[in-house]
């Protein structure tokens, strides 16, 4: 019988780790041994909440008539949204295994019965301290989903919080105008406003998914070659039309007008990343340095933008008993350039602006999903009236996101008044 369960065993992590398996995030195959032959039962789920509920006692019954509480051998092979994964009780135990072995991630919970292993097997994946269980085992499980799973919330794809925060942190690191825009000394430079709102599709791995990300920013000119930026970020994204994930970001920093055509800044950002349905919950915070630079080649405008930047999740963060410490630690390197094009509207004053845009993003220090990704894109936008020629009062970008295994398609509308 044990020969039996093994090779099912081996034969389900196979199919669990092909990407045809499901599309749900959380992908299920429970062989349980009682009698003679094993039965076998597959459950999908997007929320990770349900697949914790598959395996208490009144589960296992009600999919398999034969269970015996405490008694049946039990075998279940999970794909936790790009992850292969066992749990397993040995036929007479009440004790839980649970592997991974991607994270390297062997661990038992022994309860006084199958139900209060299963109590604290769901109490460590909220980062509780269990007995005779290490806490480090759960960081390399987390580590392991930000390295392996094209879903993850907190870091590894593009739309995860920590490349959500350095996207942010480039574009406040660019916003605002240089100083030719003004060239009288005498000139003040007024304040900036900015609202954009974004829509994406995503195809990531063997899961599609939605984004809707709203961003307000404002841009405090203290001195002709000094301004104050800041901005807050809101993006929620949906995965499979069914599990929700939400973050927030705010941002602030300094930016230096160095030369006529040429500005420095410094951004930090702090956000904030959850999802009851993934299971992720994160604090996080960066550190980018931008450059700036702007050339103009006769009617044609072309801008280069360069950005290094430094992430860390914080340790000891905590929403409703949830503290999970992934001790993630990233470098990006982002590069881009804009070609743009002023061009009148008939016989109208007010001209259109025309651009091509393209941004390359490169992460290093700890593994992720996705370390490199680009983005390519047109924009058409509202010509300023005079002076200011770096920022238009509305335009809209569509722009196209690709990387090993990731594709997406992007919508934002910018206004700057």
């Amino acid at each position: 019988m044990h020969s039996v369960l093994r090779t099912t065993l081996v034969l389900a992590i196979a199919c669990a780790a092909a990407p045809a398996v499901a599309r749900d995030l959380f992908v299920a195959e429970v062989t349980v041994a009682s009698g003679t032959v094993p039965n076998s039962a597959v459950e999908t789920t997007n929320s990770i909440t349900n697949l914790e509920e598959l395996f208490d006692d009144e589960s296992l019954q009600s999919l398999f008539p034969s269970y015996v509480p405490g008694e049946s051998a039990v075998i279940g092979v999970i794909d936790l949204r790009g992850l292969a994964a066992q749990l397993e009780y040995a036929v007479d135990s009440s004790d839980l295994r649970f592997r991974v072995p991607a994270a390297g991630t062997d661990v038992t919970f022994s309860g006084g019965n199958r139900d209060e292993s299963q109590e604290q097997f769901e109490d460590w994946l909220k980062g509780q301290s269990i007995p005779g269980v290490s806490k480090a085992t759960m960081t390399n499980l987390l580590q392991a989903f930000v390295a392996y799973s094209p879903v993850e919330p907190v870091a590894g794809n593009p739309n995860s919080l920590e490349s959500r925060m350095f996207d942010a942190d480039m574009g406040l690191g660019t916003l605002g105008p240089f100083l030719s825009d003004f060239p009288d000394p005498s000139q003040r430079i007024p304040s900036l406003f900015k609202l954009d709102a974004d829509l994406g599709h995503f195809a990531a791995g063997p899961y599609n998914g939605q984004t809707y990300d709203l961003e307000f920013g404002f841009a405090w000119n203290i001195h002709r070659r000094l301004a104050l930026v800041t901005d807050l970020e809101m993006l929620f994204s949906i995965i499979e039309d069914d599990a929700l994930s939400g973050h927030g970001t705010f941002g602030i920093g300094l930016q230096g007008r160095v030369l006529d055509w040429w500005n420095l800044a410094l951004v930090g950002r702090a956000g904030l990343v959850g999802s009851i349905d993934v299971g992720a919950v994160a604090a996080m915070f960066s550190v980018s340095a931008v450059n700036h630079m702007l050339f103009d080649l006769d009617a044609y405008r072309i801008e280069m933008k360069n950005m290094v930047g430094v992430a860390n999740t914080a340790a000891g963060f905590e929403i409703e008993g949830i503290e999970l410490d992934y001790d993630l630690t990233n470098v990006v390197l982002k590069n881009g350039l804009e070609l743009s094009k002023a061009f009148p509207i008939g016989s109208r004053s007010r001209e259109l602006r025309g651009k091509l845009f393209w941004t390359d993003s490169h992460y290093f220090v700890d593994d992720l999903w996705l370390e490199h990704s680009d983005e390519i894109g047109l924009g058409l936008g509202l010509a300023s009236k005079s002076g200011v020629r770096t920022y238009d009062p509305v335009n809209l970008d569509i722009s196209y996101v690709f990387g090993s295994s990731y594709d997406a398609v992007k919508l934002r509308l910018s206004f700057r008044y």
